[in-house]
C-alpha cells in the first residue's frame, strides 16, 4: 500500500514536469524550423511603370484603336446627317419644317443613343485590355520569381507623391491606403519584368 501511494504521488508530481518539458521541446522545435528557414525574399517593382510600358501595345493588340475608329466614323456620320436636316430646316417653307423637325428631333435621339451606347462598349473593350495587362503581368512575375527564388513581390508605390490640391479626406484617403515607404533600389525588378514581359509578347506574336 505504501509503494503504491508513493508511486502515486511521484507520478502527480511528475506530471507538471513532463508538460513544462514536453512544452520546451516544441518550442525549441519551432525555432529551431524557423530557424533553419532561409530569409524571406521580398522584391518590389513600379506597377505604373510597367502598365505604361505596355499599355499601348496591348491596346494595338486587342484591336481597340480600329473599335474607336469605327465608332467614331458612325459618329461623324450620323452628326453630319443632323446638319443637313438642320441647314435644309432652315431653308424650308412652314410645311416643310413640321416634317424636318420631326426627323431632326429622331436623327439626334438616335445619335445620342449610339453615342451612350459605343461609350459603354469602349469602356468594357478598355477594360478587357487592363484585364488582359494584368494577367500578362501577374504571369511574368511568377516566371521570374520561380526562377530567382524571390518569396514575396510587392508593388510599390514609394515614388507617389499627395497631391497638394487634394481637399482633407482625399489626403487622408491617399496617405491611408500608401504602403511603401521605402525600398532599396537594389531589390526593385521593374525592368526584369519588362524584359521578360518583352520576350513573353513577342512569342505571342511570332
Amino acid at each position: 500500500m505504501f509503494k503504491q501511494s508513493k508511486i502515486k504521488r511521484i507520478y502527480w508530481m511528475l506530471i507538471p514536469v513532463l508538460v513544462v518539458v514536453s512544452a520546451g521541446i516544441g518550442y525549441r522545435a519551432v525555432a529551431v524550423a524557423i530557424e533553419s528557414r532561409p530569409p524571406t525574399v521580398v522584391v518590389v517593382f513600379n506597377l505604373q511603370q510597367v502598365f505604361d510600358s505596355f499599355v499601348e501595345r496591348a491596346v494595338l493588340r486587342a484591336g481597340y484603336k480600329e473599335l474607336e475608329a469605327e465608332i467614331d466614323a458612325e459618329r461623324l456620320v450620323r452628326k453630319t446627317n443632323v446638319e443637313a436636316l438642320i441647314a435644309a430646316y432652315d431653308e424650308a417653307g412652314d410645311e416643310g419644317k413640321n416634317l424636318l423637325f420631326d426627323q431632326i428631333q429622331q436623327a439626334m435621339g438616335e445619335a445620342e443613343k449610339y453615342t451612350e451606347f459605343t461609350e459603354r462598349e469602349k469602356d468594357v473593350e478598355q477594360s478587357l485590355v487592363l484585364q488582359s495587362l494584368f494577367k500578362d503581368i501577374k504571369a511574368a512575375i511568377s516566371t521570374i520569381a520561380e526562377s530567382n527564388n524571390y518569396d514575396l513581390v510587392i508593388a510599390s508605390d514609394e515614388s507617389v507623391e499627395l497631391n497638394p490640391n487634394l481637399p482633407f479626406r482625399a489626403t487622408n484617403e491617399q496617405i491611408s491606403m500608401h504602403r511603401i515607404y521605402f525600398a532599396n533600389d537594389q531589390i526593385d525588378i521593374t525592368e526584369q519584368i519588362i524584359t521578360q514581359m518583352n520576350l513573353e509578347l513577342d512569342t505571342k506574336t511570332n
